[in-house]
């Protein structure tokens, strides 16, 4: 998701085109992480399906603290950062709230079929207008609240097996998207469904190049009210919006 490169360095400018896969869019010991169990684990790929299907069927809201990481492979580049992310639904419509809070703030708000992200630093809002994109938002937090019809129809999906993430035993699912333009935004998602409360608690995307990012969450938070007010940007007087 490119900014303006007036304004920002090429380090801290997003890429337009994964715009989307910032949320629409971890980390510690990722590199390092253990290698998986056998494919043939607890749940097979129905029962998982199942389960989160289960889960979809009540699904109203989450919130949760969350940690990213986004690596570049053919620059070896490696950026973390963190904050929390809000997430309801008005009607079918997804609203989402990512708010990054280290190691520098910025927000991106996704409502009423736009994203808005801004720059506290320096007083900037980017507004992308998603069209067509606006029932595939919710791909960077797949596996909470859709239902199995919806997986099966927009991905093709297996099991790889099992993993324990931070004491939780996970079940591992991967998708690959059917639609030959998803494909071209990302390749794959993999998910690390808490085999308790069947929501992941890890995700990774990644694109056909290589690259990829990690969001893993902690401290989630199912169907509690979001207040109105944990979607407000608090835009000051003076920002400058651009509309992209």
């Amino acid at each position: 998701m490119a900014l303006n490169t007036k304004t920002q360095s090429h380090k801290e400018r997003p890429h337009k085109e994964t715009l989307l896969a910032v949320f629409l869019c971890g980390f510690v010991s990722f590199f390092s992480m253990p290698s998986l169990s056998s494919a043939q684990g607890t749940y097979t790929l129905d029962q998982v399906l199942a389960k989160m299907d289960e889960v979809g069927k009540v699904f109203r809201s989450m919130q949760a603290a969350i940690e990213r990481t986004k690596v570049t492979v053919i620059v070896n580049d490696k950026s973390v950062d963190s904050g929390n992310v809000y997430f309801t639904r008005r009607g079918k419509d997804p609203r989402i709230m990512l708010q990054i809070n280290r190691p520098e703030q910025q927000r991106m708000l996704i409502d009423m079929g736009k994203a808005l992200l801004y720059f506290p630093k320096l007083k900037q809002v980017q507004e992308y207008f998603l069209g067509k994109n606006r029932d595939k938002v919710e791909f960077m937090l797949i596996g909470f609240g859709q239902s199995k019809e919806d997986i099966k129809r927009a991905y093709n999906s297996a099991i790889l097996g099992e993993e324990v993430i931070d004491g939780q035993k996970t079940s591992i699912l991967e998708l690959k998207p059917r639609d030959p333009k998803a494909s071209a935004l990302f390749a794959s998602i993999r998910l690390w469904m808490d085999q308790q409360r069947w929501i992941p608690v890890q995700i990774r995307t990644a694109e056909a190049g290589g690259d990829y990012m990690v969001l893993k969450f902690a401290n989630i938070k199912m169907n509690q009210k979001i207040p109105d007010s944990a979607f407000d940007l608090k835009l000051p007087k003076d920002v400058q919006t651009i509309k992209m």
